[in-house]
């Protein structure tokens, strides 16, 4: 990412765009799991792959300070 190269105004800004973005992803997990009662197993594959997005969002923001 190259967050060595970056100001400290942009790595907040960065910072406050992935926190958007993972708590877009928090929700999108909440309606999955808020349609019914038990989970389908192609609803659990959605969260699986929205869970993975998650973590990988949240590594990418410990690469910034």
């Amino acid at each position: 990412m190259g967050a060595q190269h970056l100001t400290q105004d942009e790595k907040a800004r960065l910072y406050d765009n992935m926190l958007l973005r993972y708590q877009r992803l928090q929700e999108q997990v909440r309606l999955i799991k808020a349609k019914s009662f038990e989970v389908s197993h192609e609803d659990q594959l959605q969260i699986n792959s929205i869970e993975e997005s998650m973590r990988r969002l949240y590594n990418d923001t410990q690469k910034l300070f």
